[in-house]
């Protein structure tokens, strides 16, 4: 999975993409950024999104990789 179309330079200069489940904090989700590096390092192997979801236990990246497919 190429996960370049959605990221942008961060104000420190690293590819980020905004991820609109970045946290919870009392049970509600605040707006954050995920790392380019991170997603391309954990998730290259994924041939799309529905398998990036498969690939995660993470609730906040199953969403993020959800609305992602908004985004297409």
């Amino acid at each position: 999975m190429d996960f370049n179309r959605w990221a942008y330079e961060s104000e420190t200069g690293d590819k980020v993409l905004l991820n609109p489940f970045g946290g919870k904090i009392d049970g509600e989700w605040f707006e954050g950024e995920t790392s380019l590096n991170y997603l391309q390092t954990n998730f290259k192997n994924c041939e799309n999104l529905d398998e990036c979801i498969e690939a995660t236990e993470s609730e906040g990246l199953k969403l993020f990789f959800e609305y992602l497919k908004t985004q297409q």
